[in-house]
């Protein structure tokens, strides 16, 4: 009877799990290079994709086909994918940062991979920050911009060309607005709304007139009209006061979005619409969402990831089809080069009042978070199953919890894991933390017997996993 009791209780438990998730919804998505990140409504972070390198933040290298909870914090405001890394601010303005650090990208001031979210210094005023192929680029909340990570090209802005392990300051301004960055280059806006660019520039993304490079700040242009800006691979986006979008640099896959190939050195007008809200720059293709709501893309298409049903290039804007006006959000990937060719092409976008996730293109890895490997040619809205992420996460095979059930009181026998300290801490059914304590032995017992009857989750972390376990108290 007592057996059967415990199934019941798990079951119901498992149940609260996924009604209390649905209920949350994602507010927005990133798309790095064959990998992907999320922000949900109740302030946690996902991902999903290709792991090689930590950059989905789970403590190990194992691929994931459908979105798992990064850690158990729900305290995360900001998050941006780059190739192989990820940077994410927290409600108290700390910043934090994991997955490939070969060029010190992370800013933790080393080059050591992570593969769970590691601090980047102490401070905690940090508004946003944005990771480019191989560098990183933040803001803070007194307006100072800051970079580090990859700087052959200049693309930190600081005046030289040495890579940067740690955050340095572009300048000693206070009036930057927010960046984005590019492969090798980066964006800037300035509270004043002029546009600034640096870095790479042989085939033109920085757009003033040159193919020189730049390793400081210039201003594109004498407009004061900016208002949103989007660095992709050698080709940039922005959009002016005036709801008009222009783009300029390379163009062999059509990705400025004007009808040819023709590469260009300085800002041309995409069309002439002026109703567009919303830009965003891929690899070598182009997003936009206008007023209406409705998606278009443009450009490089090899892989499907304009989502319009076909694999072929676009010159010029074409609208999605098939899923309706109201689309809130549209990520392309950065993507890489290898040998000519780009790779780690996939776009993600939020859809409708429920704001579903959204996925096409490229998926050999998963990235597209519909537990398949299969491309597509057309957004698919099934991406977003968190059930799977949380109730398939037993890792059995890394530490016992003794007994289970128990009636509080558990026995943690982490001899299998070759480490001997561990931040512990327990959930409950709901996803709540109730317990948290640090043990520095392999062996260690936990008291929980002042929690009621139910299912819960043992999660073990350190510096380079994270293992979770349920366990019942009865």
């Amino acid at each position: 009877m007592r057996k059967f009791y415990l199934i019941i209780q798990l079951l119901i438990a498992v149940v609260f799990i996924k009604t209390a998730q649905a209920q949350d919804s994602w507010l927005k998505v990133e798309a790095g290079t064959e990998f992907s990140v999320a922000l949900k409504s109740d302030s946690t972070l996902w991902s999903w994709g290709r792991n090689s390198n930590g950059q989905l933040g789970l403590g190990n290298t194992v691929n994931r086909m459908v979105p798992f909870q990064i850690g158990v914090d729900s305290d995360w405001k900001q998050v941006s994918a780059g190739a192989a890394h990820t940077l994410a601010v927290k409600n108290d303005g700390t910043l934090w940062a994991w997955g490939s650090n070969g060029v010190g990208q992370l800013g933790i001031g080393n080059l050591t991979q992570k593969t769970l979210p590691n601090q980047v210094g102490n401070e905690s005023n940090w508004k946003e920050v944005h990771a480019g192929q191989g560098h990183s680029i933040g803001i803070k909340e007194d307006s100072t911009i800051w970079a580090w990570g990859f700087n052959t090209y200049g693309q930190l802005g600081i005046g030289n060309t040495i890579n940067q392990s740690s955050p340095v300051q572009i300048g000693n301004l206070h009036d930057w607005l927010t960046a984005s960055c590019g492969g090798g280059h980066t964006l800037a806006l300035k509270a004043d709304s002029t546009l600034w660019a640096f870095g790479y520039n042989g085939t033109g993304p920085l757009g003033d007139s040159t193919t020189i490079q730049s390793n400081v700040p210039i201003q594109i242009g004498p407009s004061h009209q900016w208002t949103s800006i989007s660095a992709g691979f050698e080709f940039s986006l922005a959009r002016k006061a005036d709801g008009t979008i222009w783009s300029w640099g390379f163009n062999a896959n059509g990705q400025l979005g004007i009808g040819n190939t023709t590469t260009s050195l300085y800002p041309v007008q995409i069309g002439v619409n002026n109703n567009w809200a919303l830009i965003e720059a891929g690899s070598s293709f182009g997003f936009a969402i206008n007023t209406n709501g409705e998606l278009f893309g443009w450009g490089f298409n090899a892989n499907g990831q304009l989502g319009i049903g076909t694999t072929n290039d676009e010159y010029y804007p074409i609208q999605e089809v098939g899923l309706g006006t109201n689309w809130n959000y549209i990520s392309g990937a950065a993507g890489a080069v290898n040998a000519g060719s780009v790779f780690g092409t996939h776009s993600l976008g939020l859809q409708g009042s429920n704001f579903s996730i959204c996925a096409t293109g490229s998926n050999y890895v998963g990235q597209l978070g519909d537990n398949t490997t299969t491309q597509s040619n057309f957004f698919n809205c099934s991406t977003g199953d968190l059930n799977v992420g949380l109730v398939e996460m037993d890792n059995s095979d890394f530490f016992t919890a003794m007994p289970n059930p128990s009636n509080g009181l558990f026995t943690i026998n982490t001899e299998t894991l070759n480490s001997s300290s561990h931040l512990c801490k327990v959930l409950d059914a709901t996803g709540k933390e109730v317990y948290r304590n640090s043990f520095n032995t392999e062996i260690f017992q936990i008291d929980l017997q002042d929690l009621n009857s139910g299912v819960y989750i043992i999660i073990l972390e350190n510096e380079a996993l994270s293992v979770k376990k349920r366990v019942v108290i009865e």
